[in-house]
């Protein structure tokens, strides 16, 4: 939302760092997101933004689908007749949308989060490998060394891509040409390092600062990497089976160099997922997960129908049953269903949102800070400075300048500051966790008073999503 109005107001989309008003992630997402609001006539609506990011899920589950179709014709065999099939189409749809929104590793597809349109890329660039190595068209190879260039406007860490595609041409793909191994990385390589000279010359240093220095100096706890293993484990297992399943012969070696990209790609997704407590950054590696599975599954049940189920006895349809049974249970230990219940009240969700707005009346919203949360600048078209999510990434990390907002406060700036977690350890713009503290904390309280408090949405437990439901602490300066 902050890089939306920027881009509407002709503002930088980086700026210094004391200004606390930008932040970390390129602004492919948000500028992609935007010109489609504004060609469906809604360029500042919050319903259409969201339904936009839906739009982005819904293309990558097509385009897993055929990822999905075309490793079942690389198989050969009955599989490969099925993949035309009506009935195995819609249900495979189906459930890649699940596992594309599930709520353990996809938990912000439907927000406005660039994970969304960073799956579909993802995605993109496994299908274009299965292409690749299905039909050997080298007019393929040039949408492959684009996607690491464009893909880091959607999110820096797109471009391993081009490492990743380097080395499935050196070793999965004979004959061995040294000449296109070079041409490729110097056309992948050079593509992405183009993407950030044009960021360069566009925002100088502070584009270093907000999208490499700040998350460039998040340490990798190998502990938290190992945790996050531990809550998708399932689906390592399900690509890990479905290796196993579709690379049983010579005739389906091909199929080794793309299931060595996502074993690569998942792998360096959930190491690196141990900078921050969240696994949503491992959603593309369950994705790919899911396509090899189903494709997997698909081979094993053609093959069984193809053989024995025309004449199977009672006992035998009992085991398959039980068989589908005990899948659609996993769909639980996925994350891809839920109790159909809303996480919370919407009547209490909606006093929430009143109060917050109600705390702006009579007051320039450029002098009410309000921690998280965009929509209220958005109607006056304000860039805010001193957000809780720019500071946080930066406290974490230790690469923070706080002096601006340390000025503000003192020079009381805002007359009200709304702030959630005041009281807490979780405090977002000075947490308990943090080596060094920001200071915030002390100097608010030592010129600013809290008079009152906007009770939490009922129903929201601690850490649960969306986030953003906390009770809100109000402060308005201290008298001299």
């Amino acid at each position: 939302m902050n890089d939306i109005l920027k881009f509407r107001n002709g503002y930088p989309l980086f700026t210094e760092q004391v200004n606390n008003e930008s932040f970390t992630y390129v602004p492919g997402s948000q500028i992609v997101t935007y010109f489609f609001a504004w060609l469906a006539g809604q360029p500042l609506s919050v319903p259409t933004y969201r339904t936009i990011q839906l739009g982005y899920t819904f293309l990558t589950t097509i385009v897993a689908f055929l990822s999905c179709r075309r490793l079942i014709q690389m198989t050969t065999g009955p599989a490969a007749r099925i993949s035309d099939s009506l009935f195995w189409g819609v249900p495979s749809v189906c459930v890649l949308f699940l596992i594309a929104a599930n709520s353990i590793t996809n938990p912000f597809s439907h927000l406005l989060h660039n994970d969304a349109l960073a799956q579909l890329f993802i995605i993109t660039g496994f299908w274009l490998v299965l292409e690749y190595e299905s039909t050997k068209d080298k007019r393929i190879l040039w949408l492959m060394a684009l996607v690491p260039a464009v893909g880091f406007w959607v999110k820096q860490s797109l471009v391993i891509w081009a490492l990743l595609y380097v080395i499935y041409l050196c070793v999965f793909d004979p004959p061995r040409s040294f000449k296109r191994v070079l041409g490729f990385g110097f056309a992948s390589f050079g593509g992405s390092l183009l993407s950030f000279l044009i960021g360069y010359a566009l925002w100088q240093e502070n584009f270093v600062y907000w999208t490499f220095t700040v998350l460039g100096s998040h340490a990798v706890s190998p502990l938290r990497s190992f945790r996050h293993l531990l809550v998708i484990w399932p689906f390592f297992v399900m690509g890990l089976i479905a290796g196993g399943t579709l690379i049983q012969s010579d005739e389906h070696k091909r199929i080794v160099g793309p299931w060595t990209i996502w074993l690569a790609l998942i792998s360096i997704e959930t190491y690196t997922s141990g900078i921050a407590w969240m696994t949503n950054h491992i959603g593309p590696g369950c994705l790919i997960a899911g396509v090899l599975f189903i494709s997997a599954a698909t081979k094993l049940f053609s093959k069984a129908a193809d053989s024995s189920l025309k004449s199977a006895s009672a006992y035998q349809w009992f085991r398959l049953g039980t068989c589908i049974t005990a899948f659609c249970l996993l769909f639980s230990g996925l994350g891809l269903v839920r109790i159909p219940a809303p996480p919370f009240s919407e009547e209490d969700g909606a006093r929430y949102i009143h109060q917050i707005e109600n705390e702006f009346a009579d007051e320039s919203p450029d002098r009410v800070l309000l921690d998280v949360g965009s929509w209220i600048y958005l109607r006056d078209g304000i860039v805010m400075k001193d957000r809780a999510p720019s500071i946080g990434e930066r406290g974490l990390s230790e690469t923070g300048d706080f002096s601006g907002i340390l000025g503000r406060i003192q020079e009381k700036f805002y007359k009200k500051i709304l702030v959630r977690n005041f009281h807490s350890g979780d405090f977002w713009y000075d947490h308990e966790l943090w080596a060094k503290s920001s200071m915030i904390r002390k100097s608010l309280n030592e010129n600013y008073r809290e008079i009152r408090r906007i009770k939490a949405v009922s129903g929201m437990a601690p850490g649960d999503l969306p986030y953003g439901f906390n009770e809100i602490s109000i402060l308005i300066p201290r008298d001299d």
